[in-house]
């Protein structure tokens, strides 16, 4: 006789089967090596899906399915954040058998050393996922993606202020509303393939009027604003740029390769935020570029 019952197992009263069901908000550490060694301290989020014919999934199987991969394989294996993601839902495929579906989703904070618009150099935070998806019988597919934190300056208030003020032209001093923008780009990692997150960062923060600095002394900062202001852009054109410097930086990836594109701002003079993104492949970037 069993000593302690199996509910997961058993038949549920509702009958769904369910897309995802796992464990989110886990975190440990992982040494990463591209070209160097990196360590990142991700927050995952694991799932699998669940058969209708199951009341519950085994939530432990899924730490069991992560602590393989972090303890194990990770470690001189992995190259980059989604290949982690990619033997974490190997493990949940191998650990639930009744699931036809595994996802992970890796979240970390990654830093980079830039330079001010003085050449000060000072070390900035970025955000950095790395997802993979996999359905028995199918190729995993992985995606890598980067949330960069700048600033966009609104061309319509600046428009507005020249006429109040009497200018015909814009031009210094610029006046206008300005707000801490976040651009957020995931992209599919093609077969045989790498992306880098650097380059995706560097696309991420040419989208917007300017970048953010954590050290800017007195001068640094009126050099940055100027910048800023010299550059202002709506949330649509942070978005339309970032595509077309997508576009541009990654000739060699495939027409088939998924991209999503968001620029969310927070605004100053509203108690809202704005928003917009797009969603798509790179062949049907291209084409409605050209087509444009």
């Amino acid at each position: 006789m069993e000593k302690f019952k199996d509910v997961q197992s058993e038949n549920p009263v509702n009958t769904y089967r369910l897309d995802r069901v796992g464990l989110t908000n886990v975190v440990r550490p992982i040494k990463v090596h591209r070209g160097k060694t990196i360590t990142l301290v991700p927050t995952f989020r694991v799932f699998v899906d669940l058969p209708p014919y199951r009341k519950g999934s085994d939530l432990s199987r899924d730490i069991e399915a992560l602590e393989d991969v972090v303890e194990g394989e990770v470690e001189g294996r992995t190259k980059g954040i989604e290949y982690v993601a990619e033997l974490i839902v190997d493990r949940l495929l191998e650990r639930h058998p009744y699931a036809d579906y595994a996802e992970a989703q890796l979240t970390a904070d990654y830093f980079l050393e830039r330079k001010n618009p003085k050449g000060r150099k000072t070390t900035e935070k970025y955000v950095i996922q790395g997802i993979a998806k996999k359905k028995n019988g199918l190729k995993t597919t992985r995606y890598i993606g980067v949330t960069a934190t700048g600033i966009s300056v609104c061309p319509s208030a600046m428009k507005t202020v020249s006429a109040l003020v009497g200018r015909e032209t814009d031009a210094p001093p610029f006046i206008s509303h300005n707000q801490r923008n976040d651009v957020t780009i995931i992209i599919s990692v093609p077969e045989n393939m790498d992306i880098e997150v650097d380059k995706l960062i560097d696309i991420a923060e040419a989208s917007m009027s300017a970048p953010t600095y954590e050290l800017l002394k007195r001068e640094e900062e009126g050099m940055l604003v100027l910048q800023a202001h010299q550059n202002p852009k709506f949330v649509e054109d942070v978005v339309r740029d970032a595509v077309k410097l997508l576009i541009k930086e990654l000739r060699e990836v495939p027409d088939s390769t998924y991209v999503e594109v968001r620029s969310e701002s927070y605004e100053t003079i509203h108690k809202h935020n704005a928003y917009a993104e797009k969603k798509g492949t790179f062949g049907e970037f291209r084409k409605e570029l050209s087509t444009n």
